[in-house]
């Protein structure tokens, strides 16, 4: 359920005191949600912000801001922003779909999953697991650079289904950049474990997103930028001059962020759909959800040095275990919190990406899941 108010919220700095006759009316959840919406945005120049905020049987969204810089048209909270690397987490509920349905194991090794390619990969790799991919843990490097540009862009045909085996086989025959078993924030790993998860569900990774995550909880999202449809009427934005502009990124690294790197970071999706995503992981975390068993959303939020899978996890104190996780391919930014010992599920997106955007969003969505005023 997606509300547009959660009854009252009684704030100290805005209002004396809740009740009494001789007092101001409290003010609304999403008023509240859209007067700081508003005041993030305008004290940072941003050109729109989205705030959710809620638990895991409501959320309430508040916009404020423009669709698009120089064009009177404002922001609304249906309107779909690129995830980012919101997508890993999205990616590890899949992946665990797989392994309840017995098609994979947590353990499953790079070797197993790939026979084929056993022999020609680098034997650094062959032993990595489902669960190190999912924590960083694979060894593989953040991103695919330049040089490998050189080697796999004639290789390209636009078929992002034919395009990522022939990317994941280029990588592992590479030596790794870190020992696996070591962090290292990886794209390159999860691109990989994209690849796992077609292998395993003999699907594309698209349709088996559709199929096993996104139907069985009534979500609508899909993969690449949201300008990628036909007349949406929303835009990312990147730094100019003092300023910010509609981002204008050439087609091949439109395809090479949102399409071969789907897994880790090709989502598109509207912030009360992201709602559903959010507050399935409170109710799995309670035992609440039939999408998963309460023992893998546990597994899930169960950090290694602080990654668990698809998310930053933290031990805070008087707070338990918080989750969190930026995402941005470079002209959106989304940031996202989770506090399950609370029931509260926190989201901040921008239609821009840039230094003081990110900074700002993080900010406050840490103030408003945390009540942390850094």
């Amino acid at each position: 359920m997606i509300r547009n108010t959660t009854g009252t919220l009684c704030l100290a700095a805005l209002l004396a005191a809740c009740g009494g006759d001789d007092t101001p009316s409290p003010i609304t959840q999403e008023a509240f949600l859209k007067a700081e919406a508003e005041r993030v945005r305008a004290g940072a120049g941003l050109p729109g912000v989205t705030v959710l905020a809620g638990g895991a049987e409501h959320a309430d969204i508040a916009s404020s801001g423009m669709r698009r810089v120089g064009a009177d048209d404002p922001l609304r909270t249906t309107d779909a922003v690129q995830a980012g690397s919101q997508t890993k987490a999205v990616t590890a509920m899949l992946l665990a779909r797989l392994v309840e349905q017995g098609r994979l194991r947590w353990d499953s090794t790079l070797a197993e999953l790939f026979p084929a390619w056993r022999d020609e990969m680098h034997p650094a790799l062959r032993s990595v697991t489902v669960a190190q991919l999912l924590r960083h843990r694979g060894g593989f490097k953040r991103d695919l650079d330049d040089a490998d540009g050189v080697v796999l862009l004639p290789l390209a045909t636009g078929d992002p289904v034919t395009d990522r085996p022939i990317a994941v086989r280029y990588l592992l025959r590479q030596a790794p950049q870190q020992t696996p078993g070591t962090f290292i924030y990886s794209n390159a790993g999860y691109m990989v474990a994209g690849l796992v998860a077609e292998m395993a569900g003999g699907a594309p990774f698209e349709t088996l997103m559709q199929r096993e995550v996104f139907a069985p909880l009534g979500v609508v999202a899909s993969f690449g930028f949201p300008e990628d449809a036909e007349g949406s009427p929303i835009a990312g934005h990147v730094r100019h001059e003092g300023g910010w502009r509609r981002a204008d990124y050439p087609a091949i690294d439109r395809y090479n962020m949102t399409r071969i790197g789907a897994a880790a970071g090709g989502m598109t999706i509207a912030m009360p759909e992201y709602a559903k995503l959010l507050r399935e992981h409170l109710r799995g975390l309670r035992g609440n959800s039939t999408f998963l068993r309460k023992e893998t959303w546990e597994l899930m939020h169960t950090p290694e040095e602080d990654y668990g899978f698809g998310w930053g996890v933290v031990n805070r104190a008087g707070q338990g275990r918080v989750s969190a996780h930026a995402g941005s391919v470079g002209s959106y930014t989304l940031f996202a919190i989770l506090v399950p010992a609370q029931d509260r599920a926190v989201a901040v997106a921008c239609n821009c990406h840039g230094p003081e955007a990110a900074d700002q969003l993080e900010r406050l969505a840490r103030q408003l899941a945390l009540d942390d005023p850094r």
